[in-house]
């Protein structure tokens, strides 16, 4: 017996099953997220990060800073936290896992800096943030212009994918591969995400170490 299959029918079937495993995807990604988030939180208290706490894992982490330039650094922190809705220690474990806090640093793909920052996405972003993209592009070495960079461009990876786990994914994949790995259904290990995570708890772990 011959049994005919509508093209139309299947292909549509076909679609349904790619955006509802894509969907259980970013489900997974976000319950991740929670649980991650929830061992920071028990972890962290009550903790609200300022100056003195910011410095406190400067002077740990970041070494061959100067007093003054631990102080500059702090502050840079904590100004583009509160600009673009970060978590200064989440910034500070970022740099951690990108540069390990070495300024002049530059990967074998050309990324600059503390938040190992590539001259094009800074390009790409200048006018967003009324900077020249010359500036932008050739001044990644400077502490300031890169903070302001790096934790704007991972502000709006986290706007443009709605959580925490796949804006750290697409901070180190780049937006568009991380979009295709969904699109084809591609399971993330994320440990990128968990690298960054656990650097974040063991900075809490200075501070609170030293109260």
């Amino acid at each position: 017996m011959l049994i005919r299959i509508s093209i139309p029918l299947l292909l549509t079937t076909l679609t349904c099953s790619i955006f509802l495993y894509n969907l259980s995807f970013v489900s997974l990604a976000v319950a991740n997220e929670r649980s991650y988030n929830k061992s920071i939180a028990k972890l962290a208290g009550k903790l609200k990060p300022g100056l003195g706490e910011v410095i406190k894992v400067l002077e740990k982490r970041a070494k061959g800073f100067s007093r003054l330039e631990l102080t500059r650094t702090a502050n840079a922190i904590i100004r583009y936290s509160k600009e673009n809705d970060h978590d200064p220690f989440l910034l500070m474990a970022v740099i951690d896992i990108e540069s390990n806090f070495r300024r002049a640093v530059i990967s074998d793909k050309g990324a600059v800096g503390l938040m190992q920052i590539r001259p094009f996405v800074a390009r790409g972003l200048a006018h967003e943030l009324d900077i020249h993209p010359d500036i932008a592009a050739n001044g990644l070495r400077d502490m300031e212009t890169n903070l302001r960079i790096g934790s704007y461009y991972l502000a709006k990876m986290k706007k443009r994918f709605g959580n925490l786990a796949l804006a750290l994914e697409a901070y180190n994949l780049g937006p568009t591969r991380l979009n295709m790995f969904i699109r084809d259904g591609v399971k993330l290990k994320k440990n990128y995400t968990k690298r960054v995570l656990r650097s974040k708890k063991k900075m809490l772990m200075i501070v609170q170490n030293q109260a």
